[in-house]
C-alpha cells in the first residue's frame, strides 16, 4: 500500500527539495513505458519509494548511472515458482540479477500436494526471498475429475484463500470443459472468485470460436494459452488480456511477435514454467525482452509488457513505473537491445536474495505396497502420445508406433499406476523418474525396463521426491527435492548443476528433448490436449474421457 502520514509528507518534502532523500541515482536515462519515452533524469528515493525525477536533488547516498538505462523492475504476471525446482529464495537468487523484482506466483503445485497451507507457505517464503511475491489462489485442485492429488479444494476453501493477504485473484481456470459444460463444482469456484472482486485468471488451451466467447462470457479476464497469431487476436477481441508465454516447455513468443508488433493495449509477457538451468543459462524476463526488441518492438513497448501492463492487470497501483510515490523497484541496464542488467533495486536497496526458507512438512512419495512386484504393460490398442519438444500439447500416433514407454504412478499411497507409449523423446536404455507432474504431482517414469522403473520409484521414495536417472538398476544422476517433492533449497547454481547432470545422462541415452525434465512434467496434465496419462489410465482430452483398457470388439 502507498504510505500515508509522515511517510507521504517526507516524500513531498524530498520532491520539493526541502529534505534530503535516501538515495539518488544520478545521470540515468529513464525508460517510461507509459509514454513510450526514454529521457535523461536523476531519480530520487526516500523511504523505499521514488520521490522525484529531475535534477538538483540531494541524498544521503549517490549511485552514478553514467548514462545507463533505468527501467521499472520486471514483473512476471504468471509463474509457477515450483517449476523452477527452487524455493522462493532460490528463485529470487536466479532472477533478481536478471532484473525481475516481482512475481505473481500460482502455487497450485504446492496446493495440489499439501492443500491451502501450500499457498500460505509460498507467500511466507516469498516475504523473506528478496523478491516481491504475490499470489493467485488455485482454482483447479485437482485440475479435473480425472486427477486425484493430495488435496481437494472446493469453493469454501477457495474463498478463504482469496482473503489471504497478498492474494490478487483466482488463478488460471484450467477446467474449461467444466466451465463450458456447467459443472456446478467449477461454477461454485468461479462464483467465489467473482464475489472476491479480484481478477479471474483464465487458461483455455485450444479453445476457439463460440467456445472461447462462452469462456470469456463466464467472466474470465485473461489467457496464456495462445500459440498462433490467430488464437492471440481472437482472445484480444474477446476482451481477454493476452499473456504471451515463453517458458521451458511452452515457447510461444516468437510465433506471437506479429501480434505484439501491433501494440495491443492489453498484453504482457509471462514465463509460466521455467527451469533453473534455463534461468541461469538464458535468463528470465530479460531474455523475453531481447526477443521482443530483436523481433521489431520498440524497447519502451517491450518494457511495458513486463512492468506497467502486468501491474495494471493485477491491480498493483504502486509498482510497474518509475514515478513519484511508486515503490523504488528498478533496474539499471547497459542498453535496450541486450538488456544486460547492471544492478537491480527493490525498495530503493540493491537487491539480494534471502537465505532462509521456512520449513515445509509433508509431501513425500508413497507408491504403495504393490510397487515391489509391479509390471507396466501397455494396452496394445492405445494410441501413442506424440511428445513435442517446445509445447506442452501432445499429438496422437498410431498404436504400437512409439519409442519410449511412459508410466505414471500415484504418489499418495493409493497403489495405482498406468503405462502408455510415447514418441519424440528418443530415450532408450534408462528411466527418467520425477515427482513433479502437473498438476496432481504423481510420479512419472519415461523409458526403461520394468526393473529400472521400479528402481527409480524406490529411489524417489527414499529421497522424499526428486528427479532420478536410473540405468541397470542403479541411480546414475539425481536431484533431491525435499520441499513437497517439488523444490530444493540448494543455491541455484548447485541445483542447475545437478539438473544438468540428469539432462546429460538422458542425452547419453538418446533423449533429444532440450529440457527433458520440464517436458516430462507436463505429460500428465489433463487439461492440455490431446493425450495425457494419469494413474487411472490414458486420457483423450479432446473427447474428455479415459480410454478403455480393453480393446473394443470388432465390428
Amino acid at each position: 500500500m502507498v504510505g500515508t502520514g509522515e511517510d507521504r509528507r517526507r516524500l513531498v518534502r524530498a520532491a520539493r527539495g526541502e529534505e534530503r532523500g535516501d538515495l539518488l541515482v544520478r545521470g540515468a536515462r529513464v525508460v517510461q513505458p507509459a509514454t513510450r519515452e526514454v529521457f535523461e533524469a536523476d531519480v530520487l528515493v526516500a523511504d523505499g519509494r521514488v520521490a522525484a525525477l529531475g535534477s538538483g536533488f540531494q541524498a544521503a547516498r549517490v549511485v552514478e548511472a553514467r548514462g545507463a538505462f533505468l527501467a521499472p523492475g520486471f514483473i512476471d504476471a504468471h509463474v509457477h515458482i515450483e517449476s523452477s525446482l527452487l524455493t522462493p529464495a532460490g528463485f529470487a537468487g536466479a532472477v533478481l540479477p536478471r532484473g525481475t523484482t516481482g512475481v505473481v506466483a500460482e502455487p497450485h503445485e504446492l496446493v495440489n500436494v499439501l492443500g491451502g497451507g501450500g499457498l500460505e507457505w509460498m507467500l511466507a517464503a516469498g516475504r523473506s526471498s528478496g523478491l516481491r511475491v504475490w499470489a493467485s489462489a488455485p482454482s483447479c485442485v485437482p485440475a479435473s475429475a480425472f486427477e486425484r492429488g493430495g488435496a481437494v479444494i472446493g469453493a469454501e476453501e477457495t474463498a478463504r484463500m482469496l482473503r489471504v493477504p497478498g492474494v490478487l485473484g483466482l488463478a488460471e481456470m484450467m477446467n474449461y470443459p467444466g466451465v463450458l459444460g456447467g459443472d456446478m463444482d467449477v461454477w461454485d469456484v468461479l462464483e467465489a472468485g467473482r464475489a472476491s472482486g479480484l481478477r479471474l485468471d483464465g487458461h483455455a488451451s485450444g479453445v476457439r470460436g463460440r467456445d472461447l466467447i462462452a469462456y470469456a462470457a463466464a467472466g474470465l479476464h485473461s489467457d496464456h494459452e495462445a500459440t498462433t497469431p490467430e488464437e492471440a487476436r481472437e482472445r484480444l477481441r474477446a476482451g481477454l488480456w493476452l499473456m504471451v508465454r515463453e517458458g521451458s516447455a511452452a515457447r510461444n513468443l516468437d510465433a506471437l511477435l506479429p501480434v505484439l508488433r501491433d501494440r495491443p493495449r492489453r498484453a504482457m509477457l509471462v514465463s509460466d514454467d521455467v527451469s533453473v538451468d534455463e534461468l541461469l543459462e538464458l535468463g528470465h524476463l530479460d531474455r523475453l525482452l531481447r526477443m521482443c526488441v530483436a523481433g521489431g518492438l520498440h524497447p519502451a513497448d517491450a518494457v511495458a509488457l513486463v512492468t506497467c501492463n502486468p501491474a495494471e492487470y493485477w491491480g498493483l497501483h504502486d509498482v510497474g513505473l518509475v514515478a513519484p510515490g511508486y515503490h523504488a523497484d528498478f533496474v539499471l541496464l547497459r542498453d535496450l537491445q541486450g538488456f544486460e542488467v547492471l544492478e537491480t533495486f527493490v525498495g530503493g536497496q540493491e537487491a539480494h536474495a534471502g537465505t532462509v526458507t521456512p520449513p515445509l512438512p509433508g509431501g513425500g512419495v508413497d507408491l504403495g505396497t504393490g510397487w515391489a512386484a509391479a509390471t507396466f504393460d501397455v494396452p496394445a490398442h492405445w494410441p501413442v502420445m506424440q511428445v513435442r519438444a517446445d509445447q506442452i500439447t501432445t499429438g496422437v500416433g498410431a498404436p504400437g508406433s512409439g519409442d519410449a514407454r511412459l508410466v505414471v504412478a500415484d504418489r499418495y499411497g493409493r497403489g495405482e499406476w498406468s503405462a502408455c507409449l510415447t514418441s519424440g523423446t528418443g530415450l532408450r536404455g534408462a528411466t527418467l523418474g520425477i515427482s513433479v507432474l502437473h498438476d496432481a504431482h504423481h510420479v512419472a517414469f519415461l523409458g526403461g525396463s520394468d526393473d529400472d522403473v521400479r528402481a527409480a520409484g524406490r529411489a524417489l521414495e527414499a529421497l522424499g521426491g526428486g528427479i532420478v536417472l536410473v540405468s541397470g538398476g542403479e541411480v546414475r544422476a539425481q536431484l533431491p527435492l525435499p520441499f513437497a517433492g517439488l523444490m530444493t533449497d540448494l543455491p541455484p547454481a548447485q541445483a542447475a548443476a545437478a539438473l544438468g547432470r540428469v539432462t546429460a545422462a538422458c542425452r547419453a541415452h538418446g533423449c533429444t528433448l532440450p529440457y527433458p525434465v520440464t517436458t516430462l512434467a507436463f505429460l500428465g496434465l489433463t487439461v492440455i490436449p490431446a493425450l495425457k496419462l494419469t494413474p487411472r489410465g490414458l486420457l483423450d482430452v479432446t473427447a474428455w474421457q479415459l480410454l478403455p483398457r480393453e480393446a473394443p470388439p470388432l465390428a
